[in-house]
């Protein structure tokens, strides 16, 4: 005589047969590598605009400090925002200009250190390597592929020390992590390679 089964552990062996037989590697791909994933906090107050005088000797900014220009070369276009940027502020350019020919792209981050206290000497030639070998300097680079004219890119630093980085609004993407939070930190763009110019844009503005 064939004998009845419970339909609950049908139902049950059914679930346990579905969760082995499907690893979850949507999960796994969109694991973050360091922390949890990106928070996002609304931010208010007045958008930065570039330090008149901490800046490469091949950079020139216009009349109210938010467009910064490389003139001539390919390098010596380190820049620095006039105040700290606070956790979860995005730090928003578009690329104005881009000239094909040059190696590289724009380089971006943090530092720990006041531009109004640096010298000309201070500012070198690159932000990578020469900047981020020194302590307190956090930079990289803008995949070369997303470096196109009017690209807008928003960056930000959360309270876990990790920064991350969106192309036109898209995805955030994680780009750093270990960076110092415990104090002020500037935002660094260096106008690089095949970025010629770039426009720091207020929150919100596309």
């Amino acid at each position: 005589m064939a004998k009845s089964v419970d339909p609950s552990l049908a139902v049950v062996t059914s679930s346990l047969v579905l969760a082995y037989s499907s690893p979850p590697a949507r999960l796994l791909a969109t694991r973050p590598c360091c922390g949890p994933g990106p928070e996002r906090r609304p931010v208010l107050g007045e958008a930065p605009r570039f330090h008149a005088q901490a800046k490469g000797k091949n950079v020139r900014l216009d009349g109210h400090s938010r467009r910064a220009t490389r003139r001539n070369s390919f390098c010596n276009g380190v820049t620095f925002t006039q105040r700290p940027i606070r956790l979860y502020e995005q730090v928003r350019l578009r690329l104005v200009a881009v000239r094909p020919g040059w190696s590289g792209a724009l380089r971006f981050g943090f530092t720990a250190h006041d531009p109004s206290l640096m010298s000309a000497q201070d500012i070198p030639k690159y932000a990578c390597p020469d900047l981020v070998t020194r302590p307190g300097y956090w930079a990289k680079a803008l995949p070369e592929n997303l470096a196109l004219r009017d690209t807008v890119l928003a960056y930000w630093a959360d309270r876990h020390g990790r920064v991350f980085y969106s192309v036109n609004d898209g995805e955030p993407v994680l780009f750093h992590c270990g960076v110092a939070v415990s104090g002020p930190l500037w935002a660094l763009i260096d106008v690089y390679g095949i970025t010629d110019e770039v426009q720091l844009l207020a929150p919100g503005n596309h």
